[in-house]
């Protein structure tokens, strides 16, 4: 083996090292549509410009035959690995899948198969000899139908990817348009000098056309996959990007990119696509950058954000959005910032109108109770120019009515919900009162209240807190002449319905009397209001003392 050093040596193994290291970049950059194939394709473009470099530096025939079948090879994988990388950075991922890449290897392991087997058969060339018309001794072929299998092969798997860009250059947007036409200049002019060469017309001199096409298009690629960021581009998020909205949409990249907008985001950020295309979010658009850099990508993130805009201040409700492919990964983000500033002062009159009228129904609430205080007053002192003692009992009856409905109003008043009383704390309250009022020693009588988180309106509270208070002073005045004993109140719901028991274990009510045709006021008034303003059914059981048990249903 006789090694020979040209003129060529020295820049070969400079573009052999420039191209390993762009192959390892983007390698490394592999969360990138397609960077894994173009990747390949550096190191494809290395692989053969080494093997020409060891052909052309040898002088005996057969290292250079060997060494020609290693770069005939490398040949057969660039269209495929062209189209793999055409196919993802179109928005075809789909396409690319372990099956479709297999099929479409078999002809590159026929066509490898039979080149290095060629001396039996001659399918691929058939005369090769040395020709000594250049001091590069460079091999002279004739070429077979296996040769012919392999350009066919070649042209339509190259075709088919400059089909699919220019497909997408004729819809495509900056920065797309850029990155496209640059894809195509650096396919066009190898696969015009390939034509040329197979024609017979080639345009080089000293070294063959081989090197010059896989050198132009490998290097193309790579600058522009570095420098361009070719790859970074999330052109699924095309169809996400909708000029007729009035929301702004961007598209970012991983590295807060701009990779798209549409017209109403470039009218806030203040560049035409031609400018902002490409820049940092940041450089464009700080107030926004100080959101999204804090953004968690791989879920959907929504806040409010205060901007100020030609002089004025703008709320913008901003969703951020990951773009996930095929593969389940996120190759980007969109965002979309919604102008809220007219609906947000309108929400600023309601919640001030509303604060308003919640100022003045507990001022209404309040002079409801005063009124009722007062109306109380009256009746107390009413009483002091009375003589007859069941006129004063009737004075007090009525007073504990009035304190009853007055004391709905204060707790509606003390109350965050304007709308609705807590039976709760209502009936502790009620109850309380009511032992006050007739002077009851709870040593003798015992109050027991069981009742549970209720909310009623003030329609249906009021009712209930009347039959409570006439059935609990009933008790207190009748039910334990002589013995001690437990009132109880049990208020508790299940489904719709409320269940309110009053309760207590003294004397009961005589056999002989019907509680719904009674004449006294009290269990008049109950009957009335459990009946008619309740709309429920009140029994009373005698086996226990005495035990009132009314069920409604909850007003809707």
């Amino acid at each position: 083996m006789v090694w020979q050093e040209t003129p060529h040596t020295i820049p070969l193994i400079v573009t052999i090292v420039i191209l390993v290291a762009s192959a390892v970049y983007t390698w490394w950059r592999s969360f990138v549509a397609g960077a894994r194939a173009v990747a390949l394709l550096i190191v494809i473009g290395a692989i053969f410009i080494l093997t020409y470099t060891v052909e052309v530096s040898s002088t005996d025939m057969p290292t250079k035959v060997f060494w020609d079948k290693v770069q005939f090879l490398s040949m057969t994988v660039v269209p495929l690995l062209w189209l793999s990388y055409t196919l993802q950075f179109t928005g075809h991922e789909k396409w690319v899948t372990r099956r479709n890449l297999l099929l479409l290897a078999i002809v590159p392991v026929i066509l490898t198969f039979l080149a290095f087997t060629n001396e039996y058969h001659r399918l691929i060339w058939g005369r090769v000899v040395l020709s000594d018309e250049n001091i590069l001794f460079e091999l002279e072929k004739t070429y077979n139908i296996g040769y012919t299998l392999f350009l066919v092969y070649s042209y339509v798997l190259i075709l088919a990817g400059i089909f699919l860009l220019v497909r997408m250059l004729v819809h495509a947007r900056l920065p797309y348009y850029q990155q496209n036409k640059t894809l195509l200049f650096a396919v066009f002019f190898p696969l015009a000098g390939i034509t040329l060469y197979l024609l017979g017309v080639s345009p080089f001199l000293d070294i063959g056309a081989d090197i010059y096409i896989i050198v132009v298009i490998i290097s193309i690629v790579a600058w522009s996959f570095v420098q361009l960021w070719l790859g970074d581009v999330v052109y699924v998020a095309l169809g996400t990007v909708v000029e007729s909205i009035d929301d702004s949409v961007l598209v970012l990249d991983l590295q807060n990119r701009i990779v798209d907008a549409n017209s109403s985001a470039l009218h806030l950020i203040g560049f035409p696509m031609s400018e902002a295309g490409g820049q940092f979010i940041q450089q464009v658009w700080p107030h926004l950058f100080d959101f999204v850099e804090h953004v968690h990508y791989a879920e959907d993130t929504e806040r409010e954000v205060t901007m100020d805009l030609e002089e004025e201040k703008h709320i913008y409700d901003v969703r951020i959005s990951p773009l996930i492919d095929w593969r389940n990964r996120i190759t980007g983000h969109v965002v979309v910032l919604r102008d809220i500033s007219r609906r947000k002062q309108t929400e600023e009159k309601i919640k001030a109108s509303l604060e308003e009228k919640e100022v003045l129904l507990k001022e209404i609430h309040h002079r409801v109770k005063n009124n009722l205080q007062i109306i109380s007053s009256l009746l107390s002192l009413q009483s002091e120019y009375v003589k007859d003692t069941r006129c004063i009992e009737s004075l007090e009856e009525s007073r504990n009515r009035i304190r009853t409905m007055a004391l709905v109003h204060e707790k509606l008043y003390q109350s965050e919900n304007l709308a609705s009383i807590n039976l709760k704390e209502y009936v502790k309250s009620l109850v309380s009162g009511l032992v006050r009022s007739y002077r009851v020693n709870t040593d003798r009588i015992t109050p027991k209240i069981k009742v549970e988180d209720i909310f009623l309106g003030v329609d249906t509270a009021i009712p209930c807190g009347l039959i409570i208070n006439e059935l609990v002073s009933n008790a207190l005045k009748h039910a334990f002449p002589d013995r001690k004993g437990e009132i109880t109140v049990t208020l508790h719901s299940f489904d719709d319905i409320i269940e309110l028991i009053v309760s207590d274990n003294g004397i009961g009510i005589p056999d002989n009397i019907d509680f719904k045709a009674a004449e006294t006021l009290g269990l008049h008034l109950v009957t009335i209001l459990a009946e008619d303003q309740l709309e429920g059914e009140i029994t009373l059981d005698k086996r226990k003392g005495t035990s009132f048990k009314i069920t409604f249903k909850i007003p809707e």
